[in-house]
């Protein structure tokens, strides 16, 4: 594959309030003739997709429009861009879906929409791990910084 383009820093990202998830499930029903039915997983590694808003000055909008046209070639191309996930902002490795990509003039603002899939829902290292600790520990996020001088200076594998 070729490397990845980022998605232009001297422009506005997406708008918070303009975005929402989707993602398929990781599982699937069996539903047999006889008997309960039951899950079976399906992947971990699943896409997930944003609907998501951007909005432009005139200038930006001529940045988005020229990177989205002669650099990712019209949304063919793979691109990284950060995303404000539960995380935090994290990078992701982005596409956009085919489809409309509707363009209203908002004032002196450009709003574009459209659709964007990553391949996987971007989890920070450690947070598999950390799992019972961050549900079983009542306002873990302000232990988190003594949990891991614990963890990783204090008992060190052997």
């Amino acid at each position: 594959m070729a490397d990845l383009q980022p998605y232009p820093l001297t422009i506005r990202s997406i708008l918070r309030a303009g975005k929402s998830r989707s993602q398929p499930a990781s599982f699937a029903m069996a539903e047999p003739r006889r008997g309960p039915g039951y899950s079976q997983a399906t992947g971990t590694d699943v896409p997930v997709i944003w609907d998501v808003t951007f909005r432009f000055t005139e200038q930006e909008a001529q940045v988005f429009f020229t990177w989205f046209t002669y650099i990712i070639r019209e949304g063919v191309d793979w691109f990284t861009m950060p995303i404000r996930t539960e995380f935090g902002i994290i990078e992701h490795e982005c596409h956009f879906l085919p489809g409309e990509m509707p363009e209203r003039e908002n004032g002196q603002l450009f709003e574009y929409s459209a659709n964007i899939m990553a391949r996987k829902l971007v989890v920070p290292d450690g947070v598999a791990e950390a799992a019972e600790l961050i549900v079983a520990l009542p306002d873990w996020w302000a232990w988190s910084e003594l949990l891991d001088q614990t963890v990783t200076v204090e008992m060190p594998e052997d």
